[in-house]
């Protein structure tokens, strides 16, 4: 049949219907056109023609504004976007993706326990490899290699928005099947392939689609939505360590992780279905013209986003962030790996140093959900500054010298916590700074920012060991740094020094842009 010169257009880019002519719907062929004066256009019907986007001008994510139903074969209705920000689907939303974010980040913030545990009963029924060199990797795999996963995983599904859904599906099996397995591993190197590596690629398949979904469900209020949901680390971090510490004592290894396995996969299954797009996708299948006959402006809309991408290359204050930012990851992450083995040098129990961790992650919620709030009206920047000076300090002053007792080291854990622990969630407003809000430079940026921190906790494991080799055996054994012979000393220096550096470069950043600001003056 050959194909109608006509089409029929609605006058509004956003009406609910779209109709075919009835030359079409009948199958019969359509008549040529009649030269009276009645089918000539009106002007009212050429401006609705040029101004009416087809489906083939709509670029995925689309702008509110461009979102209209495309010419179909039959009739179809076009239901409006959920309401972003405030609205129910978004704080549905909200309540998944925070659910991942506790369940994906929650285990391996809570390691130190598993640790601890490895390296006094050992590894399955023959309790041996207590001291096996391996066991600090298998946490900083499992929270390193995810961070990593993240630019692999955007650059494979930014492009396919179609698979986000599916992979959210395949990453959250992914997920539950490494605990399983870990439970039947037997020595170090099992331990490092199920509970570090499968762990982080099932988790890493959950978790960078889940937040591609963030951008569209929060615009105006995304700082905030970012820092409820990098809470769920910290709320992890918070109910894990009792709850592990009291089966590993009781159950051991092998049945903690089972039911860790079961307890994760209902979670999930509870959480996915809150986890969906707010904005239309791409049609399954493109019309043959969209595929051989792409229009100008998607491949001026796909170079502008290209060169945005290599903008950020080339932006010197966030290449500081950066710098700033795996810093940070070190000095963060070797304090809540190691304070649990701190916590038994000095001749306290388990569940000491599981409420050690639980003191950093509960302070830490209340300064993720404060930093996010706060970077939506005040500079990340000096945001970060600030925090990253005091983490430091109370590095090197409350833990460095005073924590020789329970009650200075529960303090510091408060600190460390509340200083350092909300770090990440001023990434969406260095993300918003630097990206203008481009969806794929967004995606691009935030998949960069955990690449970094993912080298940062990878660091740990091998700079941890190289530390503790070498002690500070003259520091005063009446401080926090001659604990065990000095054999922490090391440590403590250098997680002060990182959190320093951190401060230091976001200094750095703010001092820049004044003087850019005075200049523009």
């Amino acid at each position: 049949m050959s194909e109608s010169p006509y089409k029929t257009r609605s006058r509004s880019a956003l009406s609910s219907t779209a109709t075919l002519p009835s030359s079409l719907t009948n199958g019969s062929p359509p008549s040529p056109p009649s030269l009276s004066t009645s089918s000539i256009a009106s002007p009212n019907d050429l401006d609705t023609e040029l101004a009416t986007p087809t489906a083939e001008d709509v670029t995925y994510p689309p702008s509110l504004a461009s979102v209209a139903p495309s010419t179909a074969a039959t009739e179809r209705e076009l239901k409006p976007l959920p309401e972003p920000d405030r609205g129910r689907e978004a704080y549905l939303f909200l309540l998944g993706a925070f659910i991942v974010e506790t369940l994906v980040w929650g285990v391996p913030s809570a390691y130190g326990v598993f640790l601890t545990f490895y390296q006094t009963a050992g590894i399955g029924p023959s309790h041996s490899y207590q001291s096996s060199s391996l066991l600090p990797f298998v946490g900083t795999i499992s929270a390193g290699a995810m961070y990593l996963l993240g630019p692999p995983v955007a650059l494979l599904l930014n492009p396919k928005p179609r698979w986000r859904l599916p992979a959210i599906r395949i990453g959250a099996v992914l997920t539950v099947l490494a605990l399983l397995a870990s439970s039947f591993a037997t020595t170090p190197w099992q331990l490092l392939l199920t509970q570090g590596v499968l762990y982080s690629i099932g988790g890493s398949i959950v978790y960078y689609p889940t937040f591609s979904f963030l951008s569209e469900w929060f615009v105006a209020r995304r700082g905030f939505a970012n820092g409820m949901c990098f809470a769920g680390t910290a709320a992890g971090g918070l109910v894990y360590p009792f709850v592990l510490e009291a089966l590993l004592s009781r159950y051991g290894a092998a049945v903690t992780l089972q039911a860790l396995a079961a307890t994760t996969f209902l979670l999930l299954l509870f959480a996915l279905p809150l986890l969906r797009p707010r904005l239309p996708l791409p049609p399954r299948n493109p019309s043959a013209s969209a595929r051989t006959h792409p229009s100008p402006a998607d491949g001026e809309e796909g170079s502008r986003s290209r060169k945005q991408r290599f903008a950020l290359w080339r932006n010197k204050r966030l290449s500081i962030f950066m710098i700033a930012n795996l810093a940070q990851a070190v000095g963060y992450f070797l304090p809540s790996l190691y304070l649990p083995t701190f916590a038994a040098s000095l001749g306290l129990s388990g569940a000491a140093g599981s409420a050690m961790l639980a003191c950093v992650n509960a302070s830490a919620v209340i300064s993720r959900i404060s930093l996010g709030v706060l970077s939506d009206r005040l500079s990340p920047h000096i945001l970060g500054s600030i925090t990253m000076a005091a983490a430091s300090i109370s590095v090197v002053v409350l833990w460095g010298v005073t924590a020789t007792s329970l009650a200075p080291l529960l303090v510091f854990s408060l600190m460390l916590g509340l200083a350092a622990g909300g770090w990440t969630s001023l990434y969406s407003s260095v993300i918003k700074e630097a990206a203008k809000d481009d969806p794929s430079s967004t995606s691009h940026l935030f998949a960069l920012l955990s690449f970094t921190r993912g080298l940062g906790s990878l660091l740990t494991a091998p700079i941890s060991s190289a530390l503790l080799a070498h002690p500070l055996p003259s520091a005063n054994g009446h401080t926090g740094y001659g604990i065990a012979q000095g054999r922490f000393g090391s440590l403590i220096v250098v997680v002060g020094v990182m959190l320093g550096v951190a401060a230091a470069a976001e200094g750095a950043v703010v001092m820049a842009r004044r003087r850019g600001e005075k200049r523009g003056r």
